[in-house]
């Protein structure tokens, strides 16, 4: 560090860097005002040996620059540039951002963002959002919503797009009354884990996380058979919407085997839902009847929830051939 950084130790200027060639190694860090560039990345310890340099996302060498000249930006540390000009911009690899369905991840796109672009308008031009015009939004890998970030500091990063986030009503200093402690929509992880003793392969879709702190989508696979008058069964890949349990009954889909694969009476055509936006998904009816009953159900979240999952597993074992759901 040079003496005038050290001299200057009271204030300090916070940098993100990355590495040029693995941009899925990312440091931030808090130097003295007064360091360069080049000192901020070797004490990162993300310079690897002393032939480097440190570019901007626009490709422009600031190895030499004053810390206070790129505060909070995004710089990229790389191979030291040969003589001759500055490094273009498409020497710099990996300067997509990684956008991913959040229900099937397999559904991909990688975007270049545009200058002055956020997530999520580069995110539109993954054309990964949903064709009705249902709201949506762009979640890190920790369910947190990232659509009014500059594109360019999630440059490397993998995003999910999905269901816009409901939000939940606001509780003073904590203190929550016995009806608004029943009513909050989603489910706790506490929750979950008790289902999970009797539905073992119920899971949490963590990038469908609620303001609130809970899950507001489930996935899970329950065995059921492929259609009536038939023993056969198969395995039925499900995500369930619980972002309006407990008060409404939640909303369950399948995802595998395909619709065009699907024999059940009692599972309805494919179609395009806010829950899995861009997706086509084919949802499950457990009759016009058990909605109806739903309101006279004990104010009690986890008999709620099992009641839910019981009446699920009952309907893809016992086909009700007098439901239109398939023939709609």
């Amino acid at each position: 560090m040079s003496a005038n950084a050290a001299e200057l130790g009271g204030d300090r200027v916070m940098l993100t860097l990355r590495n040029a060639v693995d941009q899925s190694r990312k440091v931030a860090i808090e130097v003295p005002a007064g360091s360069t560039v080049r000192e901020a990345a070797i004490e990162a310890g993300i310079a690897q040996g002393e032939s480097f340099d440190v570019f901007t996302s626009e490709g422009r060498t600031v190895t030499r620059d004053s810390v206070e000249d790129h505060g909070d930006a995004v710089l990229y540390v790389g191979p030291q540039k040969v003589a001759g000009g500055a490094m273009e911009i498409d020497e710099l690899p990996t300067k997509a951002i990684h956008f991913s369905h959040s229900i099937d991840p397999s559904v991909r796109n990688d975007v270049v963002p545009g200058e002055g672009q956020t997530v999520r308008q580069a995110a539109e031009t993954a054309a990964m959002g949903p064709r009705d015009g249902t709201p949506w939004d762009v979640f890190d890998h920790l369910g947190n919503v990232v659509n009014d970030i500059p594109a360019v500091d999630m440059i490397g990063e993998s995003l999910y797009i999905g269901p816009e986030a409901i939000k939940a009503g606001a509780m003073a200093h904590g203190a929550i009354s016995s009806n608004a402690k029943w009513s909050t929509p989603g489910l706790t992880n506490q929750e979950i884990n008790k289902a999970k003793i009797q539905w073992g392969s119920i899971a949490p879709v963590r990038s469908h996380r609620m303001p609130n702190g809970n899950s507001g989508v489930l996935h899970m696979v329950l065995s059921g058979v492929i259609r009536e008058n038939q023993g056969e069964r198969t395995q039925y890949e499900l995500i369930v919407d619980t972002r309006e349990f407990p008060v409404e009954v939640p909303k369950a889909f399948v995802i595998t085997p395909k619709c065009s694969q699907i024999k059940h009476c009692n599972i309805y055509r494919k179609g395009n839902y806010s829950i899995a936006p861009g997706l086509e998904i084919c949802m499950i009816c457990t009759g016009d009847g058990y909605k109806k009953n739903w309101s006279s159900l004990p104010k009690d979240r986890q008999s709620r929830l099992l009641n839910f999952l019981s009446q699920l597993q009952f309907v893809l074992s016992n086909p009700n051939q007098n439901d239109q759901a398939r023939r709609g």
